[in-house]
């Protein structure tokens, strides 16, 4: 309370005006530098975009990319594909194992040009994407212009043993992923602040 009441005070004519659409600078700012230390990626704020949750980032990458044929894991969480689906993508779930998303099956089906995984955390059987299923993926990114990767990073802040694996976005060098996650487990699902 102390906080919010000082932030009033102090910035009260900024708060109310026009920010950037990418979003509050000081915020996208301190978002990169907890990627750099938390998860390896190195980016900088002007690359950072802060939107109101999930689907809004969502609605905007589709903006971006277009329509073309979007892959999901199965299980997996379906919001996502679902919004994809009220905008027009077209959907195929795709199986998953102990290590991930089947890259073989993804190659098998040449008119995929965009994969949404959960590699940190994958519902609801929260599977880790392995390292080495992680590089298939990357190099699956690679193989051919119009492919890209989303990875939604939920539930990355949470290890409870061992560290963690390198985000796909870290391991990247064609700049074909989209990395996404959200303040939901962290802060407060109320908030409805998401990242991409």
């Amino acid at each position: 309370a102390r906080l919010m009441r000082e932030t009033l005070s102090e910035k009260d004519v900024r708060l109310l005006s026009a920010i950037d659409p990418k979003g509050v600078r000081e915020l996208r700012t301190e978002i990169a530098r907890q990627l750099r230390l938390l998860r390896g990626i190195a980016c900088e704020p002007r690359q950072v975009i802060v939107g109101a949750g999930t689907e809004y980032l969502i609605g905007l990458i589709y903006q971006l990319l277009g329509k073309h044929s979007y892959a999901f894991e199965s299980p997996g969480y379906t919001k996502a594909a679902k919004i994809y689906s009220h905008l027009g993508a077209n959907l195929s779930f795709l199986p998953t194992d102990s290590q991930g998303i089947s890259v073989d099956v993804l190659r098998q089906n040449a008119d995929i040009d965009v994969v949404q995984v959960t590699p940190s955390h994958s519902f609801p059987l929260g599977v880790v994407t392995s390292v080495e299923r992680r590089r298939e993926l990357i190099a699956w990114v690679g193989e051919q212009d119009g492919h890209y990767i989303i990875e939604d990073d939920f539930d990355s802040e949470f290890r409870y043993s061992g560290g963690s694996f390198p985000s796909l976005f870290s391991l990247d060098h064609s700049d074909r992923v989209i990395y996404m996650n959200t303040f939901t487990r962290t802060l407060a699902p109320s908030m409805r602040i998401g990242y991409m």
